[in-house]
C-alpha cells in the first residue's frame, strides 16, 4: 500500500500489515525483484486459491 497516502500510524494500517506481512514476507525472499512491482500479494492469492481447491476436492471425495 505504498502509493497511497496512509499514517503507519494509523491502527488499520498495522492490522493490515500484521495481517498480511507473515503471508507475503516469505514469497519476497523467494520471487526475484521485477523492477517496482511487487508480485508476491498475486503469488499468495494464486497459492490461497490453490489450497481452497484441493481442500474442496479433498473433502468432495
Amino acid at each position: 500500500m505504498s502509493w497511497f497516502p496512509v499514517s503507519q500510524g494509523n491502527p488499520l494500517v498495522r492490522f493490515l500489515h500484521d495481517v498480511t506481512e507473515p503471508l507475503l514476507e516469505p514469497v519476497r525472499r523467494i520471487l526475484p525483484r521485477t523492477g517496482m512491482i511487487d508480485f508476491s500479494a498475486m503469488v499468495v492469492i494464486l497459492l490461497l486459491y490453490a489450497m481452497i481447491y484441493a481442500v474442496g476436492r479433498v473433502s468432495a471425495g
